[in-house]
């Protein structure tokens, strides 16, 4: 992502974000910090929700096998 980017996203300006990289590292790098968590956690989701579509699969495939007595 781009300081462009993040600007935007953050709806600031570029020289503002460029001026806390500058002026106040720590702000920038509580910034940097959370949206890499953020990235995290939507991976995080995803891998949640393939995780539960592989063990749906799972349970049906084991319901349709017969069952032996």
């Amino acid at each position: 992502m781009t300081q462009r980017d993040l600007a935007g996203r953050l709806d600031i300006n570029v020289k503002t974000l460029r001026k806390w990289k500058k002026d106040r590292p720590k702000v920038y790098e509580l910034l940097m910090i959370g949206l890499k968590a953020e990235s995290m956690i939507s991976n995080f989701k995803e891998n949640c929700q393939e995780l539960e579509k592989l063990i749906q699969s799972q349970d049906s495939t084991e319901s349709e096998e017969p069952k032996n007595p």
